[in-house]
């Protein structure tokens, strides 16, 4: 659930459960949110309109009821959200409350309106285009037509998507095949070719064409058309009419020239040399190949080389010409040779100059492709999204089914990324995200594809493998490529990734149970120590099965009430008297019966829950002890605190309270391993911040690393509790001893105490004793009983 906010409310809308992903999603942690009515998420708008009643009622009166909106965070930030609110019933039908799941879609929101905003404007070039536009699939079905083309053509829209190429385009022209050639080989091509009207009229057309790939991948190719009838008739008049021919040469609204067999100018009319920005004299010195751009130069030597030959009479070609001031302008070239019986004279040129409707063809060339990549990339990363994922998974699947050859599917998400956020802030955040990607891209081939799911999850198709120790070297290498130091603003940022494989065919047929396959080794990995890669294996979707209940049995858990503390009694070796209480969480499981903290602590960290798990304890420990101190007991309270709990960014902020809230029972000790406050690249500042509350530490298992002697010193510990088997072995085996006592005469020295625990024997007990440890713990001398009973224990010694 690690992408969504899951709670419940009571009937009245009271939240009563709060998990990690409505923590990370909304901002507020359990001691903040519970009790909270859930109004608080919406906006006042939909507050005073009470749109939280109206919620309530329809998922009462239909079971459930969902929609999309804005909700605000804790910060005061907004963000779309998904929300799905289900009622509960219990066994007679009766309304119990109600569950509500909610997913950000913030990203998908701003997605759909970077669509829209590009298609907009895709449709207003399309839409407005004075020129006739089709778009057609590969094999000629025509699948888009602007209004323009539906006048020229003379269909209605439902009617022009109906047809084929071969409907509109005389495909007996010996034109169009030579057109067709140039495309497939350069992209794009121009002719002139013969179009076909509704009811059968032929009419001469000039087309611009290009081919470009839609979203998917896909081919796809795009014609702009011109219904040159009328052009052509004019300039076969100027053919026929030399007289007349040189009446409109000075007037002609384009520009007109007559050139050499080799390509030289003899003659221009004002328009081409206004068009182009040279005197008649100047001009009279060039050739069509001086002011021809040298990337279209090569297509306008051969052409004059056919003209020279004889070998065509007229030739129509859009190119570029080289301005006076040394700029260039598209131009459309109409060349017809002019010959003496069957001698060629010259050539005559009708030059157009088409730089804005080029202009026009390339605006809407990018607005498509643009609204096709919005549609099918992530702009954080630039890397596939979501939404283009599975089209491409089913087509490497398709393909690989056709070759023989196997698809292996890589789901990988980040380590440590929410404490990057939080901590660092979500701008670190997102330059992590693409020096992700680019690493990513850096180990896969062009015929792989990589892809952001959302938030820190990624995934990789690697394609054409022969066997699946390919799929394997890969992810070692994302893996170990992924876990090196992230350089951002300054700093060095430590991530990595855990990462889960799944191989077509061998584990899955098809594209949805390859994904599910690839999240259960993901999912292993993670229970592995994360920075690691596992391919499924058969057995981990009960393991994943198992782990899922434990989950939501904690989490029922938590809701329920079904979690106690026993307190086991620490007693002062000298006096025999409480010297101390250390609190011990403990379940009292509906089916498993009374557990204890080992049999359900590791599910707890695995699900992410011992934060909440952590604050209830802490919470009710500390109001069970002020209970106490009431009645005049004053020794400390010891609660264990994990290493996850004691570094989250919000465990201060809660120890604060809860000592501010319990300044009646002061003695308040924190038990934690003696790995963590010894790790050097723990911060000293932490712990001074725990001496600034009054809060006293205690090393747990002391003595189990190597460097903790010399390294005690250095930090501000109140208690030291070396290892049980240690105080054990301390009475009988003389290392043993010699270690006990250089830790309490280390501690003694540093003003520390000592507390023997793990007591259960007499030898441990005399051991304990003859070492100098100042207290004892164990079931020698107590096992740990409920709170009624310690405080039995508490009031007896007190009146003794």
């Amino acid at each position: 659930m690690r992408e969504y906010a899951l709670f419940i409310l009571d009937t009245a809308g009271t939240i009563r459960t709060w998990n990690a992903g409505a923590e990370r999603l909304k901002g507020y942690g359990a001691a903040d949110i519970l009790g909270q009515h859930f109004s608080i998420f919406y906006t006042p708008e939909e507050r005073t309109a009470n749109r939280p009643a109206e919620a309530l009622a329809l998922a009462a009166r239909d079971g459930s009821f969902s929609e999309e909106g804005i909700r605000v965070r804790q910060d005061g930030s907004c963000y779309w959200a998904s929300i799905v609110l289900s009622a509960l019933y219990d066994e007679q039908g009766t309304l119990q409350g109600f569950v509500k799941l909610v997913r950000d879609i913030s990203p998908r929101k701003i997605s759909e309106a970077a669509m829209r905003e590009s298609e907009a404007r895709y449709r207003a070039l399309f839409e407005h285009s004075n020129d006739a536009v089709l778009l057609m699939e590969p094999d000629g079905t025509i699948v888009s037509a602007n209004p323009a083309a539906l006048r020229l053509f003379g269909y209605s829209e439902r009617e022009m998507l109906t047809l084929r190429r071969e409907q509109v385009i005389d495909m007996a022209d010996p034109r169009v095949a030579p057109a067709c050639e140039a495309r497939a080989e350069t992209g794009e091509a121009s002719a002139e070719i013969t179009f076909i009207r509704r009811g059968g009229e032929r009419f001469e057309g000039s087309v611009s064409s290009s081919l470009f790939r839609d979203g998917t991948g896909g081919m796809m190719a795009s014609m702009m058309i011109q219904d040159i009838t009328r052009r052509k008739a004019e300039q076969e008049a100027l053919r026929r009419s030399e007289e007349r021919f040189r009446a409109t040469f000075e007037h002609a609204p384009l520009g007109i020239a007559e050139c050499a067999l080799d390509g030289r100018f003899l003659n221009a009319n004002p328009k081409l040399l206004d068009m182009l920005g040279y005197s008649a004299d100047e001009f009279r010195h060039l050739s069509v190949h001086a002011i021809t751009h040298p990337a279209d130069g090569e297509e306008t030597l051969a052409l004059y080389r056919r003209l020279a030959a004889g070998e065509v009479d007229a030739h129509v070609m859009e190119n570029r010409f080289l301005r006076h001031d040394r700029s260039f302008l598209w131009v459309k070239v109409t060349t017809a040779l002019r010959r003496e019986g069957n001698v060629p004279l010259h050539t005559v040129a009708i030059v157009e100059d088409i730089t804005e409707r080029k202009k026009a063809q390339e605006d809407l060339r990018r607005a498509m492709e643009q609204s096709y990549h919005l549609a099918n990339h992530d702009p954080l990363t630039g890397l596939a999204n979501r939404a283009q994922f599975p089209d491409r998974l089913r087509d490497a699947l398709a393909y690989a089914r056709r070759d023989d050859h196997m698809v292996a599917l890589h789901l990988l998400d980040l380590d440590r990324f929410k404490l990057i956020n939080d901590c660092l802030g979500h701008h670190v955040g997102d330059v992590l995200l693409r020096q992700v990607a680019e690493r990513i891209r850096t180990h896969i081939r062009a015929s792989d594809l990589a892809a952001r799911l959302g938030g820190d999850e990624f995934v990789v198709i690697q394609t054409h493998l022969a066997d699946p120790t390919a799929a394997s070297a890969l992810a070692e290498k994302l893996v170990e490529t992924l876990g090196r130091p992230y350089a951002i603003e300054g700093q060095e940022v430590h991530s990595g990734a855990s990462l889960g494989i799944a191989v077509y065919p061998l584990d899955a047929q098809d594209g949805e149970q390859l994904m599910k396959l690839a999240d259960l080794a993901l999912y292993e990995a993670k229970g592995r120590g994360r920075y690691n890669f596992q391919r499924y294996r058969d057995e981990m979707g009960a393991a994943a099965r198992d782990a899922q209940r434990s989950e939501r049995e904690l989490l029922r858990a938590l809701h329920e009430e079904e979690f106690c503390l026993h307190y086991q009694p620490q007693f002062d070796i000298r006096s025999g008297r409480i010297a101390g209480v250390e609190a011990l969480i403990r379940w009292h499981h509906p089916e498993r019966g009374l557990l204890t903290a080992g049999q359900f602590i590791d599910d707890a960290e695995q699900a992410g829950l011992m934060l909440p798990i952590g604050e209830w304890t802490l919470r009710t420990a500390c109001r069970q002890h002020r209970e106490w101190s009431g009645g005049g007991f004053a020794a400390p309270l010891t609660v264990n605190v994990s290493a996850r709990q004691f570094k989250h960014p919000r465990f201060l902020p809660v120890l604060r309270r809860l000592v501010q809230e319990n300044r009646a029972c002061p003695a308040l000790q924190l038990e934690v391993r003696e790995s963590l406050v010894l790790d050097p690249k723990f911060p000293d500042k932490y712990l001074a911040q725990l001496k600034e509350l009054g809060v006293a530490l205690a090393l747990d298992a002391f003595g189990t690393e190597l460097t903790a002697l010399s390294s005690l010193s250095r930090y501000p510990v109140d208690v030291v509790k070396p290892c049980g088997t240690l105080i054990e072995d301390a009475g009988t085996k003389e290392a043993e001893s010699s270690v006990l006592a250089a830790i309490v005469g280390i501690a003694h020295g540093l003003g520390m105490a000592v507390c023997a625990q793990g007591v259960e024997t007499r030898q441990a007990w005399e051991s304990a004793r003859r070492h100098g440890c100042d207290t004892a713990q164990g079931n020698l001398l107590s096992e740990p009983v409920d709170a009624e009973r310690m405080g039995e224990l508490i009031a007896a010694e007190h009146a003794g």
